[in-house]
């Protein structure tokens, strides 16, 4: 089963950064979310960028098998959204949900 993203939330973090990962509508609902950090070095760069991610849920609601779809630019953003994802929590089910893609988006705010 392919889930797509359709509902998007900011996190807004310290020094007016902010990560919007895109959360997915499914049957699965998202128990903990956490947002990515921003990476230093990106901030110092004044780097902005999005990771694109697809991954299955466990029956016990543990995010598993995490593909980097894309990555702009390149390596930057992809261990802080790997980070983040690993600490997601989904509502336990009798099957594995997979094919789930998220967009996670960095971005100076203002």
């Amino acid at each position: 089963m392919k889930i797509v993203k359709s509902v998007c939330m900011a996190a807004v973090l310290a020094s007016g950064l902010f990560v919007a990962p895109a959360l997915a509508m499914n049957e699965r609902e998202t128990v903990t979310v956490v947002a990515p950090e921003y990476p230093r070095g990106a901030e110092r760069r004044n780097l902005e960028g999005a990771v694109s991610v697809r991954y299955n849920v466990t029956p016990e609601g543990q995010v598993a098998d995490v593909e980097i779809v894309e990555a702009t630019p390149a390596g930057v953003f992809d261990r802080a959204v790997l980070r983040a994802l690993e600490q997601w929590q989904y509502a336990p089910a009798d099957e594995t949900t997979e094919g789930v893609e998220q967009v996670f988006n960095f971005a100076f705010a203002g």
